[in-house]
């Protein structure tokens, strides 16, 4: 069980520019010995027929993790200014890559997710990712350094993902943002406003502001 306030900063960089930055003494210079991960990650994303979820400013999915465990999440309506987001998110371990409602109410949503689907779930769409992270260790903050490259999967058709995100795991976000500032003294950036679940809601022809 986890329940956290998530603040994360999405940046949307071209090959050669993420090449460029992953050799930098900038990044060099901060990432944490031995950090490096690189895992497949599978979420399936899940609402009610009428968008319930979505409705009541929820997204919700199961994510395979790729190393033999699965995760069910849901996210709550951010703040967002700038490609900085800020969520509230619960975090529920699973046995299988199934999806579950419960849990989520005692946890800090206020409210059971059944509540919204008596009838259950169908699935939305697919997100399959490689992604690579890195512990940054700055000089205020411990932030997590994540590069995605994958695609989201609909009925609709496929919108692929190659971005660079940066969250915060501890200290002041002042100093995640001066980080990203340095960044893009570095190389191009363009800032991603959307999530990930706001792109795959448009690939199934829903609008969404999440």
């Amino acid at each position: 069980m986890q329940k956290n306030v998530e603040i994360e900063l999405k940046l949307v960089l071209g090959k050669d520019e993420l090449e460029k930055l992953l050799a930098s003494d900038l990044l060099q210079s901060v990432v944490r010995e031995g950090s490096e991960k690189k895992r497949n990650l599978v979420s399936s994303y899940y609402d009610t027929a009428d968008l319930a979820f979505k409705k009541n400013g929820v997204a919700y999915r199961v994510r395979d993790k790729g190393d033999g465990s699965f995760e069910a999440t849901i996210k709550t309506d951010r703040k967002s200014s700038g490609g900085l987001s800020e969520r509230v998110e619960i975090n529920i371990p699973l046995a299988e890559n199934t999806a579950v409602l419960e849990g989520f109410g005692e946890r800090g949503l206020g409210f059971e997710l059944t509540e919204l689907a008596p009838e259950g779930v169908a699935k939305l769409f697919t997100v399959d990712v490689v992604r690579t992270t890195y512990l940054l260790d700055l000089d205020g903050a411990v932030v997590e350094l994540a590069i995605d490259n994958g695609k989201i999967i609909a009925d609709g058709g496929e919108d692929p993902i190659d971005e660079v995100e940066l969250e915060l795991v501890d200290g002041k976000v002042e100093a995640m943002l001066h980080f990203a500032e340095q960044v893009a003294k570095l190389v191009p950036v363009h800032k991603e406003e959307r999530s990930k679940f706001a792109r795959g809601l448009a690939l199934i022809g829903v609008k969404s502001d999440y």
